[in-house]
């Protein structure tokens, strides 16, 4: 009777304190659309939002290397919505998204101020996000992309799409592989991963539920892109990621 009521209390306590936290999100979304001269940077301001957001669902996250201090493409393996704000809190870049969440409610909002670039599904949508974020990259900027275009369970990893990786090489720009590694929930359960058909609703509601979870989030050497074509850019990376999720897939056959 005691752990249940103090595991309701604990969803209670955390869903308020993300209805706030999502509210000052928010704020700062209308801050950032006001400001016409574009004095503000949005990068430090997702970094802060983003930092404060673990606590609430009892994320012990662990951080391995660190990321290149100056402009860089960070490639990541895409395991749950989470990722996005577990990277913005550990690096100020900006995201490459798919256009649906543009309008996407609070999550569009929050996407557009942070200063995402969005691709649009289907031939033709890449030349026109590579004709913005060339630019960026060459101005000193960062960005993040998930090049399997879709979400895993963290154990394995997809093939990754090379087109995005044409940025880096015309900035030249390096590129860092970058392993994201979800715990299992205290029970033994794995439900960090967003895939298939989940509802993100629910989702976040059964993180808000359990008591907390261990995050690793390793920076591995970055790649020069210097005479290589996007193929071999996008192989090499998807190696270096690959080859630092295989412990992790020991790990996982041990705890299930």
């Amino acid at each position: 009777m005691t752990r249940m009521l103090t595991t309701s209390l604990r969803f209670i306590v955390r869903g308020l304190w993300l209805i706030a936290h999502l509210s000052l999100g928010m704020l700062l979304v209308t801050i950032v659309r006001l400001d016409f001269g574009k004095r503000i940077r949005p990068e430090p301001l997702t970094q802060w939002w983003n930092s404060k957001l673990f606590g609430i669902f009892g994320l012990r996250i662990r951080i391995n290397g660190r990321p290149v201090s100056s402009g860089h493409v960070t490639v990541a393996n895409h395991v749950s919505w989470m990722d996005i704000s577990l990277i913005a809190a550990c690096e100020q870049t900006r995201f490459v998204s798919k256009a649906e969440v543009r309008n996407w409610p609070i999550v569009g909002g929050l996407a557009i101020a942070s200063g995402s670039f969005f691709l649009s599904r289907g031939k033709g949508g890449t030349r026109p996000l590579l004709d913005k974020l060339t630019p960026f990259l060459r101005s000193g900027g960062s960005v993040t992309i998930f090049p399997e275009g879709t979400t895993t369970a963290g154990e394995s990893l997809l093939p990754f799409h090379p087109r995005l990786f044409a940025a880096a090489i015309d900035a030249h720009l390096p590129v860092q592989p970058l392993l994201i590694r979800y715990g299992r929930a205290p029970d033994g359960r794995n439900i960090a991963p967003y895939v298939g058909d989940d509802v993100l609703f629910w989702h976040i509601l059964a993180m808000l539920r359990n008591p907390s979870m261990d995050v690793e989030v390793r920076y591995l050497p970055a790649i020069d892109p210097a005479s290589l074509d996007r193929n071999e850019l996008a192989r090499r990376t998807h190696a270096a990621i690959e080859a630092a999720l295989l412990p992790a897939r020991v790990e996982y056959a041990a705890a299930a």
